[in-house]
């Protein structure tokens, strides 16, 4: 097989979370390019129908709401009755936050965040797993600051959540390797998303904090949904065919320093 062959996806089945703004926007439309047909969730139901008539693949939208359990359920079988079965999941839907200090941040919130981020990605793996069969894969979406901490202030829950979600993935990998089925993480730097109540959005007014950030990195930008296509179609494909339970950073060197 020529080594370009093992990023495509032809005619796999890729359900994605979070389809409808952003980094899942950015995975489908990669996806699509690869040859996948895809079942695009979101809770944004009129977001997720515009991404699903834009790409270029055979689609399916599925409003949903990953931190209610049910929805993963109806999420997954609707899925597999429409297309006849799951090879890829993106476990990719999540919110931010910004909240106050840990000794004085929203207990609501706190779950509010928890809900989407950490049992949401648990519902999806668990669920996508239970109809996959031998060679399935998964890929979530963690975050740099599953790993360290941040000074950016009111953060704690997503910095806990995405710290459950790097060391779930391992687990889940560990898990479900015997059973043919990898698991792998996207950790991603600062991105241009709405993440953080739109703080990251280019349009945020959040000039000074852009700035800070690019100094920090070493590439000297924050990154594009763009910059996650590679790396997703990377670890959706063969071409990742001796990866699991790897979280990759993706970050622009921000780490690194």
């Amino acid at each position: 097989m020529n080594a370009l062959d093992k990023f495509r996806l032809d005619d796999e089945v890729v359900l994605v979370t979070g389809a409808a703004s952003g980094i899942g926007k950015a995975i489908s439309e990669a996806c699509a390019d690869a040859g996948a047909r895809l079942a695009l969730a979101d809770k944004d139901v009129e977001g997720v129908e515009t991404v699903a008539e834009e790409v270029d693949a055979e689609t399916l939208a599925i409003p949903a709401d990953v931190s209610d359990h049910d929805q993963v359920v109806a999420m997954v079988e609707e899925t597999v009755e429409e297309f006849g079965g799951l090879d890829v999941t993106f476990a990719n839907a999540g919110i931010g936050r910004l909240g106050a200090t840990v000794d004085d941040y929203d207990i609501d919130q706190w779950h509010q965040v928890m809900d989407v981020n950490l049992d949401g990605v648990f519902y999806t793996i668990r669920e996508a797993a239970a109809v996959m069969e031998e060679g399935g894969r998964i890929v979530t979406t963690a975050s740099v600051l599953s790993q360290i901490a941040s000074d950016f202030p009111g953060v704690a829950a997503y910095v806990a959540s995405k710290g459950g979600v790097a060391q779930l993935t391992k687990q889940a990998a560990a898990d479900l390797g015997p059973q043919g089925i990898r698991v792998n993480a996207i950790a991603p730097g600062w991105v241009h998303t709405g993440i953080g109540g739109g703080a990251f959005r280019k349009d945020s007014g959040m000039d000074h904090l852009h700035e800070q950030m690019e100094e920090e990195t070493i590439m000297g930008r924050l990154g594009e949904p763009e910059d996650l296509k590679g790396v997703a179609l990377f670890l959706a494909s063969e071409a990742s065919a001796y990866c699991t339970g790897s979280v990759l950073t993706v970050d622009g060197g921000w780490t690194t320093t």
